[in-house]
């Protein structure tokens, strides 16, 4: 299959991403031959209800078995991501799943900037009070508040430089 015929419209891989049980399920697939239908449900069911595969409940693989079988490899398989074989009950990627799965993948080290924020907020609220409470012996509250404003002001700029040149990978799915 060439790389044409294996884009998606932006729109529909937001659609079929929206949905935490297909994100799963794609992840999942991604990298392998296949996977039959019943041993999907009970591996999703076990990460959405957070135990082991032996620890569910019929009713908890059923729900799961269902809502697979009757919603989310139908709609994967219309947009053409997997195939699935009713006989076997085999669901297969397609090349379409690394596409899909390349808008969720962004395992980065990434500045955390509303902590970067938070700590600027927390440290000039903290410096502020204590300026207040000393009074205006050591330090005016006014000149605490201005060095304050100044940090986000500095934090913000390297932000959006930051944000400029990084080098996250953006998806190359067309419109």
């Amino acid at each position: 299959m060439d790389t044409e015929s294996t884009k998606l419209p932006q729109d529909t891989a937001f659609d079929l991403l929206s949905n935490g049980r297909r994100r799963l399920l794609l992840r999942r697939l991604q990298g392998t031959d296949g996977i039959e239908l019943g041993e999907l449900a009970t591996e999703l069911a076990a990460i959405e209800n957070d135990r082991s595969p032996e620890e569910l409940s019929a009713q908890q693989r059923k729900r799961t078995y269902v809502s697979l079988y009757q919603t989310h490899v139908p709609k994967l398989e219309d947009s053409g991501v997997v195939t699935f074989d009713p006989e076997s009950g085999l669901v297969s990627p397609t090349d379409r799943v690394d596409g899909l799965v390349a808008y969720f993948d962004t395992e980065t080290n990434d500045v955390s900037w509303h902590r970067v924020y938070l700590v600027v907020a927390i440290v000039g609220l903290f410096v502020y009070a204590l300026a207040s409470l000393l009074g205006t012996q050591l330090v005016r509250p006014i000149y605490v508040g201005t060095v304050v404003l100044i940090g986000i002001v500095v934090v913000s700029l390297v932000h959006r430089r930051y944000a400029a040149h990084s080098d996250a990978p953006t998806p190359a799915i067309p419109e």
